[in-house]
């Protein structure tokens, strides 16, 4: 089927085509980019057409060891022959609550749901119960729930308005920011809700003042690493930066694409979780449970697996950096080699949506799925990495002939990206 039949039809169905909005078709280029996947092997995505295509994306993040992977998918296979849910726990549990107190520092104690969200809420409704408070210091994005997305202007339609005044955002290596919300709320916030780390850096102990601030307020200091667990080390950004939170919510990564989220803690903490309604048919979903042991037993086995990531991601961060300064183009990559991010340093929102959408729709027509943020993983190669970035020199080529950015958009064959509003990275 044409890709804008496809989509017209699928409107038809499904609101807005997609369930994440990190696939919806508008955020990359309707009518270039496929709006739909068949199948996928290793780092390589087929779609409809069967045109392949090298996936920068890896599923948002989760694929480190790629698609398919014979043995992950083995165990998995195995399982299902012997049942996916229980009447009552599985003993997998305990293996992987076992398994991720050896390898990440904060997690004396586990439990485990489905996905990014249940986790993050479960652990803001867990602090709020530890510090009878009711408020929650946040910043950057944690879900879609009302207490998380409710202060997203342009994302929280449907939120109550009283919820939304019970979380309040602080900046990113500001911890003057932290220290007001504090100030204003005295004695009111339960928890400091973060991603260790993102595009930006922590600088100047921003992590280690963080946590400072939080404890000294009595409030739960929470990492989210749903995008830094098991990427930036297996211990993830706690490991990697040496800064231990109360609680950290992982999943993604920890599975390779298999359903499965945690909540880890310090026991002291978890042990209130006996206390805390959270409860669902489907955790310990035990496909989840296998693969994520699986997956962190070959990271260990492998022993270069973060390694790999680190150096071919700042490996690709270093060149695009000197590819778009010796063309003067206005990019600039960020971030760390595990998640590489690009920038477009233009101002003017429709322009700057006019550059992406020239470089998503040469990259797409390259055979390859690229976005401003991207994830390296174990399954990448430096040739493939190389590919990457002659494609991106050529299209710091084809800008600098045109000259004028306002001249662009005659050159794009589909519809220009929309613009993205959760993260301001992305």
């Amino acid at each position: 089927m044409n890709p804008l039949d496809y989509l017209k039809e699928c409107s038809e169905y499904i609101p807005s085509c997609s369930q994440t909005l990190s696939k919806n078709p508008g955020q990359y280029v309707i009518g270039v980019t496929p709006p739909s996947i068949q199948r996928a092997q290793g780092a390589y995505l087929w779609d409809g057409n069967d045109k392949k295509y090298l996936d920068l994306l890896l599923a948002l993040g989760p694929m480190i060891f790629g698609y398919a992977h014979p043995r992950i998918d083995a165990k998995v296979k195995e399982q299902i022959d012997n049942g996916t849910i229980y009447s009552l726990p599985s003993e997998q549990e305990l293996v992987l609550a076992k398994l991720l107190r050896e390898v990440v520092p904060c997690a004396e104690m586990s439990r485990f749901v489905l996905n990014g969200n249940d986790a993050t809420s479960g652990a803001i409704r867990l602090a709020r119960h530890i510090t009878r408070r009711d408020h929650v210091a946040k910043c950057g994005y944690h879900g879609w729930q009302d207490w998380s997305i409710g202060t997203k202007e342009g994302r929280n339609a449907g939120v109550p308005e009283i919820v939304k005044t019970l979380t309040h955002d602080f900046v990113y290596n500001d911890p003057e920011s932290l220290e007001k919300i504090f100030h204003d709320y005295p004695g009111k916030i339960a928890a400091v809700i973060l991603e260790p780390v993102s595009a930006e850096k922590p600088a100047n102990q921003f992590l280690e003042k963080i946590q400072e601030i939080a404890h000294r307020n009595g409030a739960i200091l929470i990492f989210d690493e749903m995008v830094t667990g098991f990427r930036w080390a297996l211990g993830g950004a706690q490991e990697f930066f040496g800064v231990v939170p109360d609680i950290a919510c992982f999943g993604k990564a920890v599975s390779n694409g298999y359903p499965i989220a945690i909540i880890s803690g310090k026991a002291e903490y978890m042990k209130k979780m006996d206390e805390v309604f959270v409860s669902m048919t489907f955790a310990g979903f035990i496909p989840g449970l296998v693969a994520a042991i699986e997956t962190i037993q070959m990271m260990r086995e492998f022993g270069n697996v973060h390694t790999h990531m680190h150096d071919l991601g700042n490996y690709f961060i270093t060149e695009a950096n000197h590819l778009s300064q010796t063309h003067g183009a206005p990019f600039e990559f960020i971030g760390y080699g595990p998640h590489p991010v690009m920038k477009i340093n233009e101002i003017d929102d429709h322009m700057n949506r006019v550059i992406k959408t020239l470089v998503y729709q040469e990259m797409n027509k390259a055979g390859i799925l690229f976005s401003s943020s991207l994830l390296i993983g174990y399954i990448h190669t430096k040739d493939e990495i190389n590919y990457v970035l002659k494609t991106l020199e050529d299209i710091f080529i084809k800008i600098k002939e045109v000259g004028d950015y306002q001249q662009l958009a005659q050159y794009l064959e589909g519809e220009i990206v929309s613009p993205r509003t959760v993260r301001v990275t992305q």
